[in-house]
């Protein structure tokens, strides 16, 4: 008789779509395993009908009880982790009580899911002798073109045309955008002001747009430095369309525990959007080498200012290597890797 195959679940804190991590870890590799016939759900929505569960962006009171429950019933436990939450406690920026529940469902998991290979190591040196079995796959990205997600609501609306009309105030030069969260010294504005000092260095007028969730900071930050400078709320429903405004991605990153383990998630982004980048280097970010400005801002600032035909060329292949690599059909074929794996352990 043929042995039915296994049943997974996928769990996570939130199941907010909006949040990158949830679509990029959980919601686009979900869909497209279960186009390939695997049988997998939502955690919620099915949480006894399971045979594995797969934790996502899962530290909260009740991941853990999922995780002693699973154990206890011989269930499998596949642990994912997109982020150093070590380094993020030492930072200050995780409680004590995350961090042990964390801990706690490392030491259940069979097997561990890092979305990067420096972020796998990271790991493994702050819990050496580890047994799971451990793998690595990569965020999905959104390799389709620049459009709107969602229907944009009359605020959505109102926000793109004064990004549109801070742009035409300053037609004549070189719109650059930066996006993300700020998380205190280790990442985001703490790292912006050296960058802008750097655009105004260059010969040629910028602007640089803000793209957050953080006004209040920014308005402290944007007090010194000496460009035109306009924020622009995050929504995922504009995110994409607001890149595309732009001609340059500024990424700069300071090399610390918290970011050396981060995705390529951010300068792919821009690049997958129409964008250039310039950016600071992370393990992560090397295989952009050949493609975008890493570590060079004066040479990446005059490339893309005069955006030849040499350099479009060039974010194109980009472009085509990141659909091929990071588009949801070859992420799916990794995951999928892994629950054979987990069938056959």
């Amino acid at each position: 008789m043929t042995k039915p195959l296994p049943r997974f679940t996928w769990h996570a804190d939130s199941y907010d779509s909006s949040l990158a991590s949830i679509r990029y870890r959980l919601d686009a590799p979900l869909a497209a395993l279960a186009a390939r016939g695997v049988s997998i759900d939502r955690h919620d929505r099915a949480p006894e009908s399971t045979d594995a569960i797969l934790f996502c962006k899962s530290h909260g009171k009740q991941a853990l009880e999922i995780a002693e429950r699973a154990r206890a019933t011989g269930r499998t436990i596949v642990y994912d982790l997109c982020d150093n939450l070590f380094a993020a406690h030492r930072a200050g920026h995780v409680s004590v009580a995350r961090l042990e529940r964390h801990r706690r469902i490392l030491s259940l998991a069979d097997h561990i899911v890092f979305a990067t290979p420096a972020l796998a190591e990271q790991i493994a040196r702050e819990l050496p002798g580890g047994t799971a079995h451990r793998h690595v796959v990569p965020d999905v990205l959104d390799t389709g073109p620049p459009v709107l997600l969602d229907r944009p609501t009359a605020l959505e609306r109102w926000e793109l045309k004064r990004l549109d009309r801070f742009l035409a105030r300053h037609a004549t030069a070189l719109h650059c955008v930066w996006f993300g969260k700020s998380l205190g010294r280790e990442s985001g504005y703490a790292h912006l002001d050296l960058a802008v000092s750097r655009l105004a260095d260059h010969a040629r007028p910028v602007t640089l747009t803000v793209v957050s969730n953080a006004r209040v900071k920014l308005w402290r930050a944007a007090a010194r430095w000496p460009v035109p400078v306009h924020y622009m709320p995050w929504r995922l429903a504009t995110s994409r369309v607001t890149l595309a405004r732009h001609r340059l991605a500024i990424v700069p990153v300071g090399l610390n525990d918290y970011t050396t383990g981060k995705t390529i998630n951010r300068p792919a982004t821009a690049i997958l959007a129409g964008l250039g980048v310039v950016a600071d280097a992370i393990p992560s970010y090397e295989e952009l080498r050949p493609y975008i400005a890493l570590g060079d801002w004066p040479g990446g600032l005059d490339d893309y200012a005069r955006w030849d035909t040499t350099t479009q060329a060039r974010l194109a292949d980009a472009r085509a290597m990141l659909t091929g690599r990071y588009g949801q059909s070859a992420v799916a074929a990794q995951w999928q890797a892994v629950l054979d794996t987990v069938r056959a352990s």
